[in-house]
């Protein structure tokens, strides 16, 4: 058995561990177990939210605290400590209700610690919560606390992601931070928030600055990590911007056993500096 046990791999969710049926593949999960077998540290960063991530927890088993809400949280999944945690400015509330208004057809999703508020529900929204099985509360944007929010997420039309993400930059909204994080996906996060920042955070509360980090990701969310990363791995399916930043592209997507290729990979590596 290799020994990873100087090695961080740090994956994506959606789009890069999880396939299209959200279901981990056997060869992934195989490979996983293997990696942690050998010493290796073994978890994930995500945009989900708690509610939509821990349906996860039991099943990947990761053996370090996880990134989630795009970076604004590191959750310790044994002890249920947030180690790290960031909100938004109630400036978001004032950003979202312009968004609402430029883009009426836009939905919208804002995101507490407890709950999860759709303020407006369309086609895409549905998909999403339907995807990740998220229970949630229809309500109104005045009748939300206005305190706490982790995040607001908006979903639009894939090709009108690049109007909305023009817009906002176009808005001067210095208080929050924006990203593209789906393909109908468009979110207002903390300021200074992004997983690439997380996972410096995480580095320096474990002490893991003489380890290898490997990060694994497929959009532009995970860009900061990619590049923050020891060895930076993209799938085949994996926006172009995020394979460029990449230090390896596999020949697998995420629905052919990505992972299990990149942990693979590192294993390989270790081979030849033996």
């Amino acid at each position: 058995m290799s020994d990873f046990s100087n090695i961080v791999f740090i994956s994506d969710l959606d789009g890069t561990l999880l396939p299209d049926s959200k279901v981990p593949l056997e060869k992934d999960m195989e490979a996983i177990e293997r990696f942690k077998n050998g010493g290796g540290i073994f978890t994930i960063a995500t945009g989900r939210i708690i509610q939509a991530a821990d349906q996860f927890f039991d099943v990947l088993k990761p053996n370090a605290p996880v990134i989630l809400n795009n970076g604004s949280l590191i959750y310790d999944t044994e002890t249920g400590e947030r180690l790290y945690n960031c909100t938004l400015d109630k400036a978001a509330k004032d950003y979202t209700i312009a968004l609402m208004e430029r883009f009426p057809e836009m939905g919208v999703e804002i995101n507490l610690p407890d709950r999860i508020y759709a303020v407006r529900l369309n086609d895409w929204e549905r998909k999403h919560l339907e995807l990740t099985h998220i229970p949630y509360t229809e309500a109104g944007i005045d009748d939300i606390p206005a305190e706490g929010w982790c995040k607001v997420l908006y979903s639009i039309a894939h090709e009108r992601l690049n109007e909305v993400e023009s817009y906002a930059a176009s808005m001067g909204w210095d208080k929050a931070n924006f990203v593209i994080s789906g393909d109908f996906l468009f979110e207002c996060l903390p300021k200074d928030t992004a997983k690439g920042i997380a996972m410096k955070e995480l580095v320096k509360i474990k002490n893991w600055d003489s380890f290898t980090i490997a990060a694994a990701g497929d959009y532009n969310n995970d860009l900061e990590m990619i590049e923050y990363a020891d060895i930076g791995f993209a799938p085949r399916n994996a926006q172009e911007v995020v394979k460029n930043a990449a230090d390896h592209v596999t020949a697998a997507d995420c629905n052919e056993g990505f992972i299990a290729e990149a942990i693979d990979h590192i294993e390989k590596m270790l081979c030849k500096v033996k």
